[in-house]
């Protein structure tokens, strides 16, 4: 007879899409909560957002029915045993059918979430004392640009997006004992065409629209 009592979610809920998942700011957030090796207890996630736990169970379900978290044993926690969560895959990747229109609505809120995420993020770390914002140890940054590109330039811009994709990648794998100077850091990145912008005639410039010089 098995007397093991779970802290674990209890309520079910139908299969969830990843996308429905991901467009959730707090479900974003817990994700972003697996950057070390090991899984997480909601008691972990918990503590490290500074939110209750009963708070987040009801979303760590939807992670869970969407595929992108995994049960991943139990542990010990005073008389019951807790549920261990561990991410699927290292990195979660939403594709998008342009002919869907609610999948293209679901990643648009998908996206409007992790924007709000970054703008939060930005004025918490401007309340810090150690903001870096030129050298090597640059740790605060912000950039928006519009710049028209070749076919070719596209190219090689996505061959460094990839790079730098690559390169979080090998971090994210790393098996390192954290260090004392170590520091969590966010990076959201956006690359779209803009509406009503489209290059014609001689494709020397791209005016912007409230230049009337």
């Amino acid at each position: 007879m098995n007397n093991e009592r779970t802290d674990q979610p209890t309520t079910t809920a139908p299969t969830t899409s990843l996308s429905t998942a991901l467009s959730s700011p707090m479900r974003l957030e817990l994700v972003g909560l697996f950057t070390d090796p090991g899984p997480l207890s909601i008691s972990d996630m918990a503590d490290r957002l500074g939110r209750p736990a009963t708070s987040l169970y009801h979303h760590v379900q939807v992670l869970e029915d969407a595929g992108v978290l995994r049960r991943a044993g139990t542990r010990p926690k005073g008389k019951r045993f807790e549920a261990l969560f561990e991410l699927t895959e290292n990195r979660v990747e939403l594709a998008v059918d342009p002919d869907d229109e609610s999948a293209v609505r679901q990643a648009s809120q998908t996206m409007t979430a992790a924007l709000r995420m970054a703008e939060r993020d930005f004025a918490a770390a401007l309340e810090r004392d150690d903001i870096r914002t030129d050298g090597p140890g640059r740790n605060l940054m912000g950039l928006r640009t519009h710049i028209r590109l070749s076919p070719d330039a596209l190219g090689r811009l996505n061959e460094r997006l990839q790079a730098i994709e690559d390169l979080l990648q090998t971090f994210a794998d790393e098996d390192e004992e954290p260090g004392p100077d170590d520091l969590f850091v966010s990076l959201t990145l956006l690359l779209a065409p803009l509406r009503g912008r489209r290059v014609e005639g001689d494709h020397s410039s791209t005016p912007d629209p409230g230049d009337h010089s």
